[in-house]
């Protein structure tokens, strides 16, 4: 191993004409309106289509076809950050670029839960927007290359049901946790891009600070 590249992606949602756009129509037969009458039926129906299409756009920034990556942040091991922002397609290419290339350099990119949601996020996405993936980041089958490691599955240890969140993992282990709450991360981003960058950089340093802590025990 040459080195080490820490790596998170902060994602939103699309807005939500768009989201009404892309999802399965709603359908007005699935609302049980019995005897209510027809103006009450009505009003029935019309509460219902609103809170499918909120339900949706809630969850919207957890699901690729509904959310979009809004930054992607590096660390490496001698300290330097990069945080990837601006427009979608531009943010995938350099994310995918620069792993292909460290994948030819033994370098490994490490991430908290990232084969189960950052880098399939960023996969699809990547088919959305026509961003081709580099042949050595794409997973085969079910497996993505080995230079990705998920410090998340160090905790499950062969128990996939096992779950514990970036911020419990480091208080665990004595290390230094998170600032915030990344549920919050697009109206930072939109309203103090500062604040957010800063937030997204912590992620990575505490990430960072717990690879250091379990690479070693994992050689």
């Amino acid at each position: 191993m040459s080195g080490i590249v820490v790596f998170d992606i902060e994602t939103g949602s699309l807005p939500r004409e768009e989201i009404e756009r892309i999802a399965d129509p709603f359908k007005e037969s699935s609302v049980k309106t019995g005897n209510l009458g027809l103006e009450k039926s009505l009003e029935k129906i019309r509460l219902a289509r609103k809170t499918h299409f909120e339900r949706l756009q809630d969850k919207a920034a957890l699901n690729a076809e509904y959310g979009e990556v809004l930054a992607v942040g590096l660390l490496d091991d001698k300290g330097t950050s990069t945080i990837l922002t601006g427009d979608e397609p531009n943010i995938l290419k350099q994310f995918w670029d620069r792993a292909a290339i460290d994948s030819k350099a033994d370098v490994i990119w490490v991430g908290f839960n990232s084969l189960a949601f950052d880098l399939p996020f960023l996969f699809r996405r990547s088919l959305i927007s026509g961003v081709s993936i580099p042949y050595s980041c794409r997973p085969e089958r079910r497996y993505w290359p080995s230079f990705f490691i998920d410090l998340m599955d160090f905790w499950k240890a062969g128990d996939w049901q096992a779950r514990i969140s970036l911020n419990r993992f480091c208080n665990a282990c004595g290390l230094e946790g998170k600032n915030g709450d990344g549920a919050h991360f697009q109206t930072l981003f939109l309203e103090e891009p500062e604040a957010a960058t800063a937030y997204l950089e912590n992620d990575l340093r505490i990430t960072m600070n717990l690879a250091n802590h379990l690479l070693p025990l994992m050689p």
